[in-house]
């Protein structure tokens, strides 16, 4: 070494910071690397993990792509060979007894520890599911198209060491109540492998709830005709505590069934708020919602034609053509009579 020249030993300590300083990411990126972990049954008297099928997926914008694993008698496993890009995100799942566990994997910084995936025993009694807090939020009103925008989030209990899979019942799926009218709607949980239904006066979640809390959020709109209308809310799993919440600016909250409303800061903003505990399974709320502005005729008009669909457009145009022409041509021949 002493017999190099000062700019080789710079370039070579310029190539020592730049290993050691540079983010991994960019060290790892075109790579492989292995990814490798072990399946547990998280129930006391749970099954045999042996011979399972993992699947490791590289998602990217528009593009997947999948490697394949088994595990062995005790439940161990091993993804070889595992090309790592930037640009993609990677996560392992496996299906067990019907149900679809995942896990979010960060290879960033190169291969990651040992992961361990808990898994459980399946059940369809949808007695072990119940709801530990309910909140509605009436966020707006829209006075041109008369829609009151509402938001809400459950959070769904499972106490037990069982998955519920709901059964062939369409009783059994996961249901949610939604007023008459509700339109725009839109889901949002963190329950592996969800999909959503309409169902008779809601949607309906085709997902399995293994234990823990899982949050339940959506938001929909309905219409409102007058100045005041009832809001009805059935409540399938039951609550342990229920919120119901509007700025105080946007409408009026009352219930003889839930008493008065106090008003509560959040943030800068004041909030009615009316709450109650211990809700049974099966129970139905109702609220009454008051001070809801009426719009004018004119507004009503000019949304109307705003929501003329495109189509349309073209034949409404014709048909007032059509009618001024004949009219035109009416007034003219009785013009011409001496």
């Amino acid at each position: 070494m002493n017999n190099l020249g000062p700019v080789t030993k710079l370039f070579a300590i310029l190539g020592i910071c730049l290993w050691i300083c540079l983010p991994s990411t960019l060290l790892s990126q075109g790579g492989t690397l292995t990814v490798e972990g072990q399946i547990i049954n998280g129930s006391l008297d749970g099954g045999s993990t042996a011979d399972l099928n993992l699947i490791l997926q590289q998602k990217k914008s528009t593009t997947y792509a999948n490697l394949e694993a088994v595990t062995n008698s005790e439940g161990y496993f091993q993804f070889d060979a595992v090309e790592y890009d930037a640009t993609a995100s990677y996560s392992v799942s496996v299906k067990y007894q019907g149900a679809i566990y995942g896990i979010d994997l960060d290879l960033s910084t190169g291969p990651p520890s040992p992961i361990s995936l808990t898994v459980y025993e399946s059940t369809d009694n949808a007695d072990i599911l119940s709801v530990s807090t309910a909140s509605v939020l009436f966020a707006q009103t829209n006075e041109s198209n008369q829609t009151i925008s509402v938001l809400e989030i459950i959070r769904l209990l499972n106490t037990t060491d069982r998955t519920y899979i709901p059964g062939p019942n369409p009783m059994d799926l996961i249901r949610f109540s939604l007023p008459s009218g509700a339109h725009n709607l839109q889901v949002d949980t963190g329950l592996a492998g969800t999909d959503i239904i309409q169902v008779d006066r809601g949607f309906a979640l085709l997902a399995s709830v293994p234990p823990g809390e899982h949050e339940i959020m959506y938001a929909y709109q309905f219409p409102y005709a007058e100045e005041t209308i009832p809001f009805t809310k059935s409540l399938s799993y039951g609550a342990a505590r229920l919120r119901v919440l509007a700025p105080e600016e946007v409408l009026i909250l009352n219930s003889i069934q839930l008493g008065s409303p106090e008003t509560i800061s959040i943030g800068e903003r004041l909030y009615q708020l009316l709450q109650v505990t211990d809700l049974p399974r099966g129970s139905k709320i109702s609220v009454e919602l008051g001070g809801l502005h009426q719009s004018s005729l004119k507004s009503r008009l000019v949304q109307q034609i705003r929501n003329t669909r495109f189509e349309y457009t073209a034949h409404v145009s014709l048909a007032a053509l059509m009618v001024i022409l004949v009219g035109y041509a009416l007034w003219r021949r009785e013009r011409r009579k001496p």
